[in-house]
């Protein structure tokens, strides 16, 4: 059976990254992968890149990534109120003159999507969405435009960031189901938990990913092959406060710091 790391949105805080690289360790997980966005909002947008390389993770791009790595001036970002689209001038204004030319430059050169297939099962992994690097593919999208989105892109398995919430959903698709998989986040939880999150994709043999995943009710075979798909999702703790007084100082809006607290 495959078991693969997926994280994503690290967002500039390298506390939360350790604590996740570390936990990854631990399970004994040792293929892995970034699903994008590693700056914007958080204190230490260079120190998560040079822990990425330093890592060798294979990385796909965000969109902060690609608004700081192409010096874009903007993040591509949806704001719903005034106030967080106050907060995100600020966090861009602030991260990027700390990633150099060289950094941005690997920001820049960072692909949008990875392709794999296990057993017979295409997997997809992107940022935002199949189409789009800054789609959003909230649960509230219905089964019918995720199928989709899938059968549009040749995918049974999809594997997305971006929304900062995990989920796997199972989609009926004209060939099969698909799975949608979103890996949460690392730096900036949006889903009422703190703790940094990343998940683990299963995918195997139905006796293999029932036994891994036992608290998974998303279990079904991917597309038309005999291939299952199951997730587990990692929450590790780490220091909050640190991270939110290192926001403070950093002269970060406190309402960016108050957030990260709560999630």
């Amino acid at each position: 059976m495959l078991r693969i790391a997926l994280f994503s949105d690290i967002h500039g805080n390298l506390t939360a990254l350790d604590a996740v690289l570390a936990d990854i360790d631990a399970c004994g997980v040792d293929e892995r992968y970034c699903l994008g966005d590693l700056v914007g909002y958080g204190p230490d947008p260079a120190g998560v890149i040079d822990r990425i390389r330093e890592r060798a993770v294979p990385t796909i791009m965000g969109n902060y990534d690609e608004g700081i790595g192409n010096r874009r001036g903007e993040c591509g970002c949806y704001y719903v109120t005034e106030q967080a689209k106050a907060d995100g001038a600020a966090s861009y204004t602030f991260t990027e003159p700390l990633v150099d030319d060289e950094r941005a430059a690997w920001l820049a050169a960072l692909p949008h999507e990875i392709r794999f297939e296990e057993g017979g099962a295409r997997v997809l992994l992107a940022h935002g969405s199949p189409r789009k690097i800054n789609e959003y593919l909230l649960p509230d999208r219905s089964d019918e435009q995720l199928a989709r989105l899938a059968a549009a892109a040749g995918a049974d398995v999809v594997c997305v960031g971006h929304i900062h919430i995990p989920y796997h959903r199972l989609v009926p698709g004209a060939d099969g189901p698909v799975h949608y998989i979103s890996s949460g986040s690392v730096g900036k939880p949006k889903d009422g938990d703190p703790r940094a999150c990343w998940v683990e994709l299963l995918v195997g043999s139905a006796e293999d990913v029932r036994e891994a995943a036992p608290a998974d009710l998303s279990l079904a075979a991917a597309g038309q092959s005999a291939t299952w798909a199951g997730l587990n999702v990692h929450r590790v703790a780490y220091e909050v406060e640190q991270v939110q007084r290192a926001m403070l100082q950093a002269g970060l809006p406190a309402t960016l710091a108050t957030a990260l607290g709560s999630a």
